[in-house]
């Protein structure tokens, strides 16, 4: 039986296993809203958003930029299953900026391409905003 004082991040991306590590908690987004982590939480199964992953280790903390996926908390391991995990380091706030640019600059004719287009902006505003404060 584990501790109510340990917590242990799993973060895996279709590619890679990017993080198996313990932390001391986790904030990330829900398709509906926002969630923190904290060691003895009771299980869990949810959606993943698109936005931060903050991280609080014993070191300090990391930041990923998440897009999408799933999050299960099992005992005191989080899995993090994402289609895209990329460390705030990694993130260009001019390209992104480009990203922006071409989404605001699009059109669309359909529902279905509203929908897409309104989420291409709202994930390149998170990017952007996630860029700034990390750099």
């Amino acid at each position: 039986m584990s501790s109510a004082k340990e917590l242990r991040l799993v973060l895996v991306t279709p590619e890679t296993t990017l993080l198996d590590q313990p932390v001391e908690s986790l904030q990330f987004p829900l398709f509906d809203g926002q969630i923190g982590i904290l060691p003895g939480r009771a299980p869990f199964v949810g959606r993943l958003g698109f936005g931060e992953l903050e991280i609080a280790e014993a070191g300090g903390k990391k930041t990923f930029y998440v897009d999408g996926g799933f999050v299960q908390v099992k005992g005191p391991v989080v899995s993090v299953l994402t289609n895209r995990a990329v460390p705030v380091s990694g993130l260009n706030a001019a390209t992104i900026q480009t990203e922006l640019d071409s989404a605001q600059k699009s059109t669309a004719h359909t529902d279905a391409e509203f929908d897409k287009k309104f989420a291409e902006l709202e994930r390149a505003r998170k990017k952007l905003s996630i860029a700034r404060r990390g750099n």
